[in-house]
């Protein structure tokens, strides 16, 4: 009896370090971009020293800045989904992105966006606004697209 109430004590400690392991795993894994900035395994661990921890959103494969998904504007999913994607990618690839891969026109002349990343922001979106549905937060995203690739458009 005493051995498992030793085991027991030592669980939390045994908990938090794979914990740990797993976050520095997944983020090495993921490409995590804040203004088109990749986290390698040894960046993420110098990242995680100087800007805080990481905050995965739903599903766990996607992370972010703990510290920069707390700043995000909470007022409307409007605003909130739009600069949670610029978290995610660069504002960059949203101009020269949609999230189908396809223009207005039907052609395939821009990228997709990354289906697991659209997906972990939807639910990341839905999540913290519980009445809005995966089209709003498609549309909104979409929107972004758009006005990025319009603002890089201007000299």
């Amino acid at each position: 009896m005493a051995e498992i109430i030793d085991c027991l004590r030592e669980l939390p400690e045994t908990l938090k370090l794979m914990k740990d392991c797993i976050a520095k795993v997944n983020a090495s894994m993921t490409h995590v971009s804040d203004n088109s900035m990749s986290i390698s395994m040894s960046s993420a661990m110098s990242s995680s020293e100087s800007e805080g921890e990481m905050h995965f959103l739903p599903g766990k494969s996607v992370a972010v800045s703990k510290r920069s998904f707390l700043r995000l504007n909470r007022t409307r999913m409007t605003v909130f989904a739009p600069e949670l994607a610029v978290l995610i990618f660069s504002k960059d690839t949203l101009a020269n992105s949609t999230l189908t891969g396809r223009n207005g026109r039907g052609d395939m002349t821009k990228g997709q966006l990354d289906v697991a990343k659209v997906l972990a922001i939807t639910d990341a979106v839905i999540e913290e606004f519980p009445g809005t549905t995966v089209s709003e937060v498609r549309a909104a995203l979409r929107r972004k697209c758009n006005n990025e690739h319009f603002s890089h458009k201007r000299p």
